[in-house]
């Protein structure tokens, strides 16, 4: 551990003397978190460095991670991440044995006289609202970790912005849909199981049902040749042989039927998979089709600062194109799975201003209007059915059915009221619908938040708390969220500060039982050089 420490301080020390400005931040705290119940403690340094030769300007700014859980150093397998990092939601790759790191801007900046262009991996301006930005959609806001609630991830692209009269105008391009975050998955990874699970309990169900519609007409029958003056034993004769039905006056229709039921009977009851197997389109070629890009045009009016743009782009996780379902006659099946990750055309809007009726009261909103590329996945099941020319055999068919994972369209939205007293105090509270981790059909919640940041001489408080609704099984549940921070800052470039971040959900299915993984408190140290 020394060791290591002083490898990290050298390399600190070395970046400082080289121009390099940021911060160094330790915490020690415990994880209460149910699957933790243990001390935890990271040391991050941020380092940034930056220039500008006339009208040319750069930057460079990177994060160093060290992290231990207990007494587990997260150093060699990437599947112990989960925890301190939720295994949904991985932020950051190993790329040395012993640290981690994350590069979060490398940009140039290229000054003209009506515009600004600039070029490389930079982090996108958030929007107005405090919890997240539904309309800042080229970038995820999802990322978590211990010193960071939301972790904005960068882009590599090109963005131009400027003015057409009083107009402001920006333009983004991403060559690539991959955007380094592989290793996020903000949705269950098991969408696909799901899917899968649900096709096998419904052909279960309607087998079952079969099933009983010809226990029910055997039934009938036995009934109807009972008052027809035949005994038991005649009657099993003739269902064994339904030729002989014919003695009693049934059509070879109806025969057809008894034939077809009991080769129906002979199938299996239950239906399951045993082997699962997916794969994937490519979706990292350079194409026009796998460019995301973004346009926005900023204007006032009546007071209010209005942002106004579209947005394509692709959804930070993969989903089922089709997915291939093949039952032996016993009822175990083989599922194979095509992988694709969707895109998305939106449009967003970002709107603030002042009020003209009270004092120290602001407004926000934003939203996202969102139209997926496809709405749902193409389900090829193959099963065993009686043969239609053959009744005492059975044959195998294939049924193709469509299975909605995103609504045509749907739209999520955050709205705020502010009250601000100068810079030692401000209080909002905002309605949202949809949190930045849900975009599946039937998956956007609903509720709202209140956040404090205030100042007393050297000592500032910030807080946050959310209730989340989301629907589960047609039924909307509870998720709470708090986050607490109390800092001192009466020391030059040193602030020590108390965190307490708390999630609760009781249904594993909720959005918010993801953050439960992050239940802490710690004291935090942060220096600045």
């Amino acid at each position: 551990m020394r060791k290591r420490l002083f490898i990290f301080l050298m390399i600190l020390s070395t970046v400082v003397i080289l121009g390099f400005n940021g911060d160094l931040q330790y915490f020690y705290g415990y994880n209460f978190s149910k699957d933790a119940s243990t001390t935890i403690s990271g040391l991050k340094a941020n380092l940034s460095f930056e220039n500008s030769l006339d009208t040319l300007y750069y930057k460079l700014s990177l994060d160093l991670f060290k992290l231990k859980n207990g007494k587990t150093y997260f150093d060699f397998d990437i599947n112990n991440y989960s925890m301190i990092f939720p295994s949904e939601m991985y932020l950051i790759k190993p790329n040395v044995p012993w640290m981690l790191y994350v590069l979060n801007e490398a940009y140039a900046d290229i000054y003209f006289d009506e515009a600004t262009v600039r070029f490389g991996r930079f982090i996108l301006n958030n929007g107005s609202s405090t919890l997240y930005s539904p309309s800042v959609l080229l970038s995820a806001h999802d990322g978590l970790n211990p010193f960071e609630n939301y972790k904005a991830l960068p882009v590599e692209g090109i963005n131009i912005n400027g003015y057409l009269g009083d107009y402001v105008y920006d333009l983004t391009i991403i060559p690539e849909t991959y955007d380094n975050i592989s290793d996020f998955v903000l949705y269950p990874k098991n969408i696909n199981e799901n899917i899968i699970y649900e096709n096998a309990v419904t052909l279960t169900y309607q087998f079952t049902e079969s099933k009983k519609e010809v226990e029910n007409a055997t039934e009938e029958l036995i009934n109807q040749l009972i008052a027809n003056g035949l005994d038991l034993n005649t009657i099993n004769t003739m269902l064994n042989n339904p030729l002989l039905l014919k003695n009693v006056g049934l059509s070879d229709e109806q025969i057809y039927e008894i034939y077809a039921g009991q080769t129906l009977m002979t199938l299996p009851s239950t239906y399951e998979i045993n082997t699962i197997t997916a794969e994937s389109t490519n979706i990292d070629e350079l194409n026009a089709k796998n460019m995301n890009y973004a346009a926005k045009i900023s204007f006032n009016i009546l007071g209010y600062d209005l942002k106004m743009g579209f947005v394509h782009d692709h959804y930070h996780f993969m989903v089922p194109e089709k997915i291939d379902i093949k039952y032996s006659d016993n009822g175990t099946g083989v599922s194979n799975t095509v992988m694709y990750r969707p895109s998305r055309n939106s449009v967003t809007l970002d709107i603030q201003g002042v009020s003209n009726f009270f004092d120290s009261i602001s407004y926000h909103g934003e939203a996202a209007f969102i139209m997926p590329e496809k709405t749902y996945t193409i389900v090829n099941t193959s099963y065993y059915v009686p043969d239609t020319l053959q009744p005492t055999e059975t044959t195998i068919t294939t049924n193709s059915t469509n299975i909605d994972i995103f609504d045509k369209y749907y739209a999520k939205a955050v709205a705020g009221i502010e009250y601000t007293k100068g810079e030692d105090l401000t209080i909002g509270i905002e309605g949202f619908n949809g949190l930045p981790t849900e975009e599946l059909k039937d998956h956007i919640s609903f509720g709202g938040d209140t956040y404090i940041k205030a100042k007393y001489s050297n000592i500032a408080i910030e807080g946050l708390g959310l209730v989340a609704f989301s629907k589960i099984n047609d039924e909307y549940k509870p998720g709470y969220m708090t986050n607490i921070k109390l800092s001192y800052s009466g020391i030059d470039n040193f602030e020590p500060s108390i965190k307490i971040n708390y999630a609760y959900a009781e249904d594993n299915e909720h959005s918010i039982k993801q953050y439960e993984n992050l239940n802490s408190i710690s004291l935090s140290f942060k220096t600045y050089f």
